[in-house]
């Protein structure tokens, strides 16, 4: 969310609304709404029914939340871009404002290539963040999350390396 409030004015050119998806409740995600001090809305699912029915659950944190993920939804419902990403591997912010712009100019385009994916390495007061919200906030879940971090690149990694294909995410309804 912070890389997204970072480049909501390139967004914003592209007459894009931004929303994020939460399972907290309207009170936690004004909170965060405060704290972040985002300028989109945060959706509340607390049921997790929007989660669940985009395929999104992430049962590894917080008791279940959605995994991050970016969708440029057309007005008539149709979905013209879709990354999934990983709490680690996410989405190259600069690829999606790229599709932002083509499809301003193509109304109709639908990318066929698979998103550039980045590694989030978080800074030192982010990871002091991390590291707080985890005792304050978190649960057992959050800690066998970042105990086994390691484990999800190297599995990543022999991924890549082994050759196996990975279907695009992009144009996908």
């Amino acid at each position: 969310m912070a890389e997204i409030r970072k480049r909501f004015g390139s967004f914003r050119k592209y007459d894009t609304d931004v929303f994020a998806l939460s399972v907290d409740t309207p009170k936690q995600s004004r909170a965060v709404i405060r704290e972040m001090k985002l300028r989109f809305q945060l959706l509340c699912d607390v049921d997790k029914e929007v989660i669940d029915l985009y395929h999104l659950h992430n049962p590894h944190e917080h008791g279940g939340i959605a995994y991050p993920a970016m969708f440029v939804i057309r007005p008539s419902g149709k979905i013209q871009y879709r990354s999934l990403d990983t709490t680690a591997h996410r989405i190259d912010m600069s690829d999606l404002i790229e599709f932002l712009e083509t499809m301003n100019k193509d109304p109709e385009y639908l990318s066929t290539a698979k998103p550039r994916k980045r590694w989030i390495i978080p800074s030192v007061k982010t990871a002091w963040q991390i590291s707080r919200n985890m005792i304050f906030r978190g649960d057992f879940a959050d800690w066998k999350h970042y105990v086994t971090f390691p484990y999800a690149i190297t599995k990543l990694s022999w991924k890549k390396l082994s050759g196996s294909k990975m279907k695009p995410d992009a144009g996908k309804d």
